[in-house]
């Protein structure tokens, strides 16, 4: 997939639609933005990555998210609102200036940009939602806590600065229809690296770890196969582990450097894969993914009782991670559909420990950095983000209940208008193309 797309030849009329897509990091540090060159429609969708940009977001804003996501305590206060309308502000402001960028370095005109997609890492209010710990009732059941968020995306002041239309707050209808708000970009990553022969799996070696499992696409029943899930703590756990081993002179372990210094504690590791987490069933997410503490604190305590190295719970860890994705891929995917294929994302592409490992436990399947089957692992992110916008135009449902635990799949997004003239070009869009078919269920 290309990363960069002209579009000068005088005798060839582009029929691309464009969308821009805006994705905000998980932590609130960098904004990614992604311009997208789409031909079909749907769930047909072809894409091409026109250009993408990405930009850090300033101290004070991210300082300010992690007070307000740390809890009720942190957030207690007069300047709650305060801080809230600043960050959404600061956020607009980035968010405004990238995708005003994007059009002129893909050589694009702006009004050719039917929708900018904007998605961000929120504040989440309900059960399990705040603390180190993941506890309290399911959230599926949990009717005396329910599930909201507030957006750090201001969609009506990016309308204004970009005069584009705009497309956000794509979680709210999963959750209104009893899901749990995520992960909302399987469809679109299937859309985006799906293959006519192969099974692949997208493994997100990033904080949390993450698997999508990308069907086939071989007939039109192939998107609903479509599974995505936490698999188990990440990098983030490895990271803590380090960063005590060294004093906090590394944040991460280079390369499996300093883990493959230590022997595996299989005590440590069966004592880690026992835990109740990795007995709850699908659908499996958490707005801020799956917490290390509470496995670091167990572990800390083991090693003093037992005079265990700071290295062996690192080398411990690296198999632990390995370990959760190797059972994943026996109990969780489909036994009819063998996976040809596990594409990479993440910093744990980069650590050669934890690489050998999860080979070891997916013998046979071959191993691939993203970028090997041409996009980069940066603009996938932001990429998905204007797929979920085209969607939200093409009237496609794209919450699938077997990831999210929607009791119906729904269109996700709410559309904000940009400039007149915008507007009118998007409706001429809408008004000249029919909606997709869709199953009666999916219409009720």
């Amino acid at each position: 997939m290309a990363t960069h797309l002209r579009f000068d030849t005088p005798h060839v009329a582009d029929t691309r639609r464009y969308a821009i897509g805006v994705l905000v990091s998980s932590g609130c540090d960098r904004v990614a933005a992604a311009l997208i060159g789409v031909t079909d429609r749907g769930i047909d969708l072809r894409v091409e990555v026109a250009g993408v940009a990405s930009e850090p977001v300033p101290a004070e804003t991210t300082a300010a998210f992690r007070q307000l996501s740390a809890g009720p305590a942190a957030r207690s206060g007069s300047r709650v609102p305060e801080l809230i309308v600043r960050s959404r502000t600061q956020l607009a402001e980035i968010q405004a200036s990238l995708v005003d960028g994007l059009p002129v370095q893909a050589d694009v005109a702006q009004g050719r940009v039917l929708a900018v997609g904007v998605h961000d890492p929120a504040l989440w209010t309900g059960p399990s939602c705040t603390g180190s710990s993941w506890k309290g009732p399911s959230w599926k059941g949990a009717k005396d806590f329910p599930l909201g968020f507030i957006g750090l995306s201001d969609a009506a002041r990016l309308a204004e600065l970009t005069g584009l239309n705009v497309v956000d707050a794509f979680a709210a209808r999963d959750l209104a229809q009893g899901g749990q708000g995520g992960p909302l970009t399987a469809l679109p990553e299937w859309i985006i690296l799906k293959d006519p022969g192969r099974c692949r799996l997208l493994l997100d070696l990033g904080q949390t770890t993450r698997m999508t499992y990308l069907p086939a696409d071989c007939g039109p029943a192939a998107a609903s196969r479509i599974l995505a899930f936490e698999v188990g703590p990440g990098m983030r756990l490895l990271d803590l582990i380090t960063k005590r081993l060294t004093g906090g002179e590394h944040a991460f372990d280079p390369g499996g450097r300093l883990a493959v210094q230590g022997r595996r504690i299989n005590e440590l590791l069966e004592h880690w894969l026992a835990d109740p987490y990795f007995q709850r069933s699908l659908p499996r997410w958490h707005p801020r993914g799956v917490r290390p503490e509470r496995f670091l604190t167990d572990a800390l305590r083991m090693a003093v009782d037992s005079g265990w190295s700071v290295r062996d719970l690192l080398c411990t860890a690296t198999h632990f991670v390995a370990e959760t994705i190797g059972r994943a891929v026996r109990r969780r995917l489909p036994d009819d559909a063998p996976i040809h294929q596990v594409l990479l994302v993440g910093g744990g592409q980069h650590n050669g420990m934890l690489l050998r490992e999860i080979a070891a436990r997916l013998e046979g399947i071959e191993l691939l950095p993203i970028n090997e089957v041409g996009i980069s692992g940066e603009p996938l992110g932001p990429a998905s983000i204007a797929v979920l916008a085209m969607l939200h135009l093409d009237q496609v449902p794209a919450n699938q209940p077997a990831v999210t635990g929607a009791d119906v799949s729904r269109g996700l997004g709410r559309l904000t208008p940009g400039s007149p003239l915008n507007w009118q070009r998007l409706l001429r869009q809408l008004t000249g193309s029919a909606a997709s078919l869709r199953p009666l269920r999916n219409a009720l």
